[in-house]
């Protein structure tokens, strides 16, 4: 069981520290990129909504609307059949006038990816960028820990290779021309025999990237957004989420990896940490209670003190980052990623067929 446990504890070690030297060169670059003239592209801001709150919806097209740049903005609101109307009609109302705000309706739900369809006919130039979340809960705080590291650990040491695999929704633009070719794929995508209803964000930067373009992380461009303040709802998200995982990990491996270049070296290994890791972390797991059933709780103890060893390293390079005291809860993140989010993986796994959103 040691021997096993080591095993693990390798590789998550290598692949934290892989990511950090990365990720932290990254950084380092975004320094010292300077363009000889600035560039400003006409930019268009895309907002599907469904049933969001009034006062949500609301300050969210008014920070898109007021930001300071210099070209055009089209802030384009696509409400996605909403069975409330009053948050919709509510911006009717506020934005009367705006020439920088477009409001498009559906009269029925037809999903996310078609009101984005429906705003992609107006993108002119697009730009990325980094996700935080509103900090209002212990829970909230605990994974404003985690996008930061998913962002600025994860995302930025995938860009330095121009593969970042997942652009996150709050804070996503793409290149108009990219997404006339593939939009049409994009919302007609089926996996075993249905029509996909999750995994959008993913599956359209894996377009992006099966058309040959890089994709990067952009840290200076920033967002907060809602996130889950109970545990119920964060879980049907984290299934949701881990379901698009591994049907894009498929398609990736398929569409992608066999297209590009170098840049699919580091593609290809850290889409198999992401995957080997969870298995081993459960897998050390059962067999810490089973020895320590047998022979007493040191097995255990020696299990913990690698979980957090990786949280508080992870923790720590963020900490010296932002100097957000934060992060030292990650190491109660790690008891929610061993008890609760790796059944959780296993269990989107046995569950990839089912279509259903989970927190609508």
């Amino acid at each position: 069981m040691f021997e096993f446990l080591s095993v693990y504890g390798l590789l998550a070690l290598t692949h934290l520290f892989n990511q950090i030297n990365f990720s932290h060169r990254e950084y380092l670059n975004s320094f010292k990129e300077k363009l000889d003239f600035p560039v400003f592209p006409s930019v268009a801001i895309i907002i599907p909504s469904y049933n969001e709150g009034i006062e949500d919806l609301e300050n969210c097209v008014r920070a898109a609307a007021s930001q300071d740049y210099p070209n055009e903005i089209k802030v384009i609101v696509v409400d996605d059949g909403s069975k409330a109307k009053s948050a919709f009609n509510n911006l009717r109302d506020i934005f009367k006038g705006n020439d920088r705000v477009v409001l498009k309706e559906f009269k029925e739900n037809r999903g996310k990816r078609h009101a984005q369809k429906l705003g992609f006919d107006y993108v002119i130039g697009a730009v990325t960028g980094n996700v935080r979340a509103f900090k209002t809960t212990f829970l909230t705080k605990l994974i404003d820990a985690r996008y930061w590291t998913a962002f600025h650990q994860e995302r930025a040491a995938q860009s330095l290779f121009g593969t970042v695999l997942c652009c996150s929704g709050p804070l996503a633009a793409y290149r108009s021309s990219i997404i006339k070719k593939v939009k049409e794929k994009y919302i007609s995508q089926m996996f075993l025999g249905g029509k996909c209803t999750y995994g959008d964000d993913r599956h359209l930067t894996n377009l992006v990237l099966e058309q040959g373009y890089a994709v990067r992380f952009e840290r200076k461009a920033k967002a907060l957004t809602y996130v889950p303040e109970k545990l119920r709802p964060w879980l049907r998200q984290q299934t949701r989420w881990n379901r698009s995982f591994y049907r894009e990990l498929l398609w990736t491996v398929k569409r992608v990896i066999t297209k590009r270049t170098y840049q699919s070296i580091y593609m290809v290994y850290d889409l198999a940490m992401q995957t080997i890791l969870p298995f081993l972390l459960l897998m050390s797991l059962v067999l810490v209670f089973i020895m320590s059933f047998k022979e007493g709780p040191s097995h255990l103890f020696g299990y913990i003190t690698v979980l957090v060893g990786i949280a508080i390293i992870r923790g720590t390079y963020a900490f010296i980052r932002t100097h957000d005291k934060v992060f030292f809860l990650f190491p109660f993140y790690a008891f929610c990623h061993i008890f609760l989010l790796i059944p959780v993986r296993m269990y989107a796994l046995c569950t990839l067929k089912t279509t259903k959103w989970g927190t609508r």
